[in-house]
């Protein structure tokens, strides 16, 4: 009779375990493809930044630099960061719309240390009339461009920032409007994509700091 009710505890207490073996394995290959799963975006052009294999495709660039009033155009070559010449050393220059003259319109990445400025500096330029002006400046630099039909592209802006000792590098989607470019959304933080549940809440806060830390002008 023991022995009969000691097979039956033994039965029960066995059940139970494979019981909890099949829920843990199910709750597992459940959660585990959520960690895995890749956010979707447009596919953009990567922008390089290494000032030291840039060059300028033609005449046009170091004109537009002069007329910007951003380098030296008496000196042909500079190592002076405080007295760039009008060189792809110091400076890289994007047209700020497919088919439209740089004269017209370009935007301006300028090198680190360039005029006295400590870190790198992305500046966008409109015509307006007959002078060259400032649409929007941004304390970071474009590490994508996301092709548009028929309009300007949108560009993803690297911020960085230090916070209670620690560094943070903010991937941000901007877009054209209203003839300036427009902050959309924030999409990584330290090359981590940020969950979709979390975007608008996240991206909120960062313009935020973006703005009280005049990253953006």
């Amino acid at each position: 009779m023991r022995n009969k009710k000691l097979l039956w505890v033994i039965g029960i207490l066995f059940a139970l375990l494979v019981v909890l073996y099949f829920y843990l394995t199910t709750d597992f290959e459940q959660v585990e493809p959520l960690k895995n799963k890749k956010v979707e975006k447009a596919e953009g052009v990567q922008i390089s930044t290494d000032f030291n294999t840039n060059t300028f495709s033609s005449k046009a660039e170091p004109k537009v630099l002069k007329a910007l009033k951003l380098c030296d155009s008496t000196i042909q070559w500079s190592e002076d960061l405080n007295r760039p010449s009008c060189t792809p050393n110091y400076f890289r220059v994007f047209p700020l719309k497919k088919g439209l003259d740089i004269a017209q319109g370009c935007m301006v990445l300028l090198k680190a240390g360039v005029n006295g400025f400590p870190v790198r500096r992305f500046v966008v330029y409109e015509k307006e009339g007959t002078e060259m002006v400032q649409a929007n400046g941004f304390i970071g630099y474009p590490i994508e461009f996301r092709p548009q039909a028929k309009t300007y592209d949108d560009v993803v802006i690297r911020f960085f920032e230090r916070y209670e000792g620690q560094k943070y590098f903010y991937n941000c989607l901007f877009t054209w409007k209203q003839n300036r470019y427009q902050y959309v959304r924030c999409e990584q933080i330290n090359d981590a994509n940020i969950k979709p549940e979390k975007q608008t809440q996240v991206s909120a806060e960062i313009l935020q700091i973006l703005n009280e830390k005049q990253l953006v002008f």
